[in-house]
């Protein structure tokens, strides 16, 4: 076809010369033959981009991983400690874990299925029960933070009782019960960016955790936090049974056989009993700043 037809009344050519639609033809075909290459190059730009973009992506999450740490809060009962941890897994974003919780639940499980008679636990009975004890934490929308499930049942507000208190410590000093739930916290904690607390996070579960508290307070002071505590859930309580309780599981958690109660050499000691709730937080993280800054 000519030019000049194709191009209609806007063309000047003249069909006297067949060298310009030869010439003309050629061009167009250069050029379309530059493009279909000049897309070929945008695509393996396109390409080489993406490789990068993944390089990048790979390399910022190893930081960011690299970045996360293990926190292990230890320390005697009534201390605040799952409190304290609760709010510093949600303002860093971290995921928190109430190995505490998980052993009550232990107990729960142990009164309900009868391995409690009286105050005699039927080892065997639970020692075969043990790894059919699945505990879990899921986020509670209404307050925020995570409710312990035993077997997928919610049992935050039973494992809280006077009763699961009473007996708790003679159950999480059982050496094959401290095994289960050190393998269950220890595979939830594998990914770091964790903060658990408990007895025997520092110097059994985490003994490599990059921060490490240990709290302590006065057995009056905590009786009374455990008193107000129930009461405020509509619970019966008696602060002279409690602050008994308090001391008998003190004693027990420190004197018990396996992973007793005691401060890692490597932990910072906090002894909470005249601080508010405000300085406990900001001296927390400026630990938590000191480490990860």
């Amino acid at each position: 076809m000519s030019f000049k037809v194709f191009l209609g009344k806007y063309s000047t050519f003249s069909n006297n010369h067949p060298f310009l639609d030869i010439f003309l033809s050629s061009f167009l075909t250069f050029l379309i033959f530059q493009a279909s290459h000049f897309n070929a190059f945008i695509s393996n730009c396109w390409v080489i981009i993406q490789n990068y973009l993944y390089l990048w992506r790979t390399k910022l999450e190893e930081f960011i991983k690299m970045k996360k740490i293990t926190i292990a809060i230890d320390g005697f009962s009534s201390c605040g400690k799952s409190t304290m941890a609760k709010d510093l897994a949600k303002e860093v974003g971290y995921i928190y874990i109430d190995s505490g919780a998980m052993y009550r639940a232990v107990t729960l499980y142990s009164i309900e299925n009868g391995i409690f008679n009286g105050n005699t636990i039927d080892t065997e009975k639970l020692k075969q029960d043990i790894k059919n004890i699945r505990i879990s934490f899921k986020l509670n929308p209404e307050t925020g933070r995570p409710d312990t499930h035993l077997n997928g049942v919610n049992v935050e507000s039973k494992i809280r009782s006077m009763e699961v208190s009473s007996k708790v410590s003679p159950i999480s000093a059982l050496d094959f019960v401290r095994e289960a739930m050190v393998a269950q916290q220890q595979v939830m904690g594998k990914e770091k960016g964790i903060v658990m607390d408990g007895r025997d996070i520092g110097t059994t579960v985490f003994p490599d955790a990059e921060l490490k508290i240990f709290v302590t307070a006065s057995p009056e002071i905590r009786a009374q936090r455990r008193y107000d505590e129930l009461k405020a859930k509509g619970q019966k309580a008696s602060f002279d049974e409690i602050l008994e309780n308090v001391k008998q599981r003190d004693y027990m958690d420190q004197h018990r056989e396996v992973s007793p109660l005691r401060k890692a050499e490597d932990a910072l000691l906090l002894d909470n009993t005249n601080l508010t709730i405000e300085q406990q937080k900001k001296w927390l993280f400026e630990q938590f700043n000191k480490i990860t800054g």
